[in-house]
């Protein structure tokens, strides 16, 4: 065998100990890692987070009843509400240990992402989640993540503390208003600020019934993509999760779906009807749901037959529109 120099810069895969990823929510947030959340102003990214913080903060389990062994430290950088009036209250009504909840002070000198008190926070408070919202407010005076070696310059060193620390680092970020129907490309910035997070979480708004919100699965790097998870926001900023057929008002009280019996014959005939209805280009979602209507098909029905043939949901014009996938 060759032997090998002790000064080399190479190194060798059969030195590297294989270890699993380790996640805070699977398969949405990995620790270690960057993920993005990203969404349109007031659709509901930080309230969510925010449920997220509460639950990792007292220990409660995940929306999907993924436990959490113990409660962990979390630092929820915040620039866009108040600490007192908004960010503390709703911390409070989703049920967070506000002493395990922590933020870095910027009364004397503004935070960017590569600021080494990050790094000292994480270390000094031994945290397992970073928050930082919106992603926009601490790129820097000299950062610009539209230009791609900055975007990267930007990221590599939280990306770095991430693993080093195995801390789940969480981005937020406004979309852009770019309308091509390509989930990745609406981030804002350079497409390296995508690339470099493991995952992508997306959220919008339901178009059946605007109150609902959805966390959308955009790219995973590490795991199969997580399904749609849904979600409402109360009054005072409380979340309130909901499973898949809660969202549509022919669902009863006891959770179960009342679509009639023969229902895989009735399926067939929704799915063809879909296909056909699409088989020439992209219809409105509204268009669609009224010829339904119509029909006496319920939106139950409807909605896991889009699902089920990967039709494809995009807005152009302030307008749902759904098409086949290609």
């Amino acid at each position: 065998m060759e032997k090998r120099s002790i000064n080399s810069a190479i190194s060798y895969y059969s030195d590297v100990r294989p270890v699993d990823v380790k996640w805070f929510w699977y398969p949405y947030i990995p620790y270690g890692k960057l993920t993005i959340l990203q969404g349109d102003p007031g659709d509901g990214k930080s309230s969510m987070m925010m449920n997220l913080i509460g639950r990792a903060s007292s220990g409660r389990n995940m929306p999907d009843g993924t436990p959490i062994e113990k409660p962990i430290k979390v630092i929820y950088q915040c620039s866009e509400d108040g600490a007192a009036d908004t960010i503390r209250p709703r911390l409070d009504e989703n049920g967070a240990i506000c002493g395990n909840v922590a933020f870095i002070n910027e009364n004397d000198k503004l935070l960017t992402m590569d600021d080494c008190r990050i790094r000292d926070a994480i270390i000094e408070l031994g945290a397992k989640l970073l928050v930082i919202d919106p992603i926009q407010a601490y790129i820097g005076n000299d950062g610009d993540l539209n230009n791609a070696s900055k975007a990267r310059k930007i990221l590599q060193t939280l990306s770095h503390w991430a693993a080093a620390f195995g801390c789940a680092v969480v981005l937020v970020g406004h979309l852009n208003k770019r309308d091509n129907g390509k989930e990745l490309y609406r981030s804002l910035g350079s497409i390296d600020v995508v690339a470099s997070a493991r995952s992508v979480l997306q959220v919008h708004r339901s178009e059946d019934d605007p109150n609902i919100r959805v966390l959308h699965h955009v790219k995973s790097s590490l795991a199969p993509r997580g399904k749609d998870a849904y979600f409402q926001i109360a009054e005072k900023g409380a979340v309130l999760w909901q499973d898949d057929c809660k969202d549509f008002a022919e669902c009863n009280s006891a959770g179960q779906s009342t679509v009639p019996d023969k229902e895989e014959n009735k399926q067939d005939i929704v799915c063809a009807a879909l296909c056909n209805l699409l088989k020439n280009g992209e219809k409105s979602a509204q268009e669609i749901r009224n010829y339904f209507d119509e029909k006496g098909i319920g939106r139950t029905t409807v909605n896991q037959i889009k699902r089920r043939i990967g039709i494809v949901s995009f807005r152009k014009e302030g307008i749902w529109y759904w098409k086949l996938p290609q």
